[in-house]
Formats: structure tokens, sequence, C-alpha cells
């Protein structure tokens, strides 16, 4: 901030008032604006990031890949984005960046989700905030939940118990990061989600077993109940299915 202060009285100069003005700041660090991006991968390759400098100077875009398990993916590009008014960039130095994603490299990725972390600088120095999207694999290369050695009991009797545990096993091709949930759904169309942190009857968060702590007081009615269990992951795909009955007497 800098003061401006007005001296003048005619011939003598004397002190008539002083007020701040808001400068500029220097040297600030450039933005990212925008980045447009396919939200799966898709034919549709290009990706263009829009950035600003105050002081427009002459930028540089740097960006890194990775799968949901955290792998880093080094030929995830065909193109590395510039601002050059060639293959594929529009116009030149208008700090709109364009990038051409190597479709083949990610495809061949087992993962459900890659992260692009984008960071601008001023050719090196100086980088702004970085900015992320996340892009999808391509459903057609994704792989489902698969979910194998349920454990629940035969009969209840609700006169000897107020709960029962489930458990089922869980597994995904691309980490069980990528499954999203796992449920019951009930005679009557209630789904009801399972659980792998570490509560309501699960022994171990994170294992890959998810549990369930079936409450049966009040008890329901007597008579043989058939619960449908799946899992699905983050693109939507779901896993093969398991029916269980389980019989309540009292």
């Amino acid at each position: 901030m800098v003061r401006f202060c007005i001296f003048s009285t005619g011939v003598l100069v004397l002190l008539a008032g002083c007020r701040d003005v808001q400068e500029s700041p220097l040297n600030q660090p450039p933005e990212i604006l925008s980045i447009q991006a396919p939200s799966f991968v898709s034919a549709n390759d290009t990706i263009f990031v829009k950035t600003y400098d105050f002081e427009n100077d002459s930028l540089s875009l740097k960006v890194s890949v990775s799968t949901a398990a955290g792998n880093s993916v080094g030929t995830a590009f065909s193109k590395l984005f510039t601002d050059d008014g060639l293959s594929g960039d529009y116009v030149s130095n208008d700090h709109v960046f364009t990038g051409i994603v190597n479709r083949s490299a990610l495809l061949a990725q087992v993962t459900s989700q890659f992260e692009f972390v984008f960071t601008v600088s001023e050719k090196g120095k100086n980088p702004g905030v970085p900015q992320s999207v996340i892009i999808s694999q391509n459903p057609a290369n994704a792989h489902p939940p698969v979910i194998s050695n349920l454990n629940a009991p035969d009969t209840v009797n609700t006169s000897l118990q107020t709960q029962f545990l489930i458990t089922i096993a869980v597994s995904d091709p691309e980490g069980l990061s990528d499954v999203l949930s796992v449920t019951r759904k009930t005679p009557s169309g209630l789904v009801l989600n399972l659980n792998d942190n570490g509560s309501n009857g699960d022994a171990s968060a994170g294992d890959g077993i998810y549990s369930e702590l079936v409450l049966v007081n009040p008890p329901p009615p007597n008579g043989s109940y058939l619960f449908t269990f799946q899992a699905t992951d983050r693109l939507g795909l779901k896993s093969n299915s398991i029916q269980k009955t389980i019989v309540i007497i009292n």
C-alpha cells in the first residue's frame, strides 16, 4: 500500500491531507482458472487448462497423473501441455494450455480412476496453487468387485440372542479403495450397508471383510428371510450377488 500526500497553499507548501491507494501486488503467483477435461478415458482425449498471471509473465504448466492406488503414470500424455498454437493448441500465448492424453496408456492401467494434478508457474518459478481433476477409467476397461465367503447363521433363535453377525469378503482388481458399497437387501426391498471400518461388528478396518451386526430386538416375526448381498464400485459396476436364507424362530 502506498500513501500519497498533497502539500500546497499557493507559494508555501503545507500539508493539506493524505490518502491511501492500494497498489498492485508484486510477483503474484499465477493461477489456474479452469480445467476442461473428459469425465472418463474416451475418444475425447484433449485437456484445456486456462491460466492467469497478474504480471502477464511467460508461464509453464506441469501435470502429474496417478491411479486410484497412488501409482504414478509416466506415459499419460502423447502431447505435453503447451501454449504455442500448434498440435491442437488453438491460439499461442493466450494462457490456455493444451495437452493430449495417451489414451492407450491409460486404458492399460488397472484402476477405477486417475487423478490429474496441475501446477502453473512462471517458467518453473513462483508456482501457483495446484488444482486437480478426477478422470474415471473407461467402463469397458474397468472391473467389477467380487464378493465371496459369506458367513451368516442359518437359524436365529430370538429367545436366546438379540443380535447376530454377518461377514462377507470383498475384492476388487482396482483395489479396495475402488469399493463404494457392500449391501444387504431385505425381502421388503430395504437396502442396508455392511462396513469395513472397524465398527458395528467389523473386526478389522480396511481388510476387505465387510460386516454387519444385525439386531433382532424386538424380534421380527418367525419365518424364513431371503437376503441378497452385492458390492458396487466407484464406476457403478456391480459384483456378483450372493443370496442367503436365514430362519427366525423363538
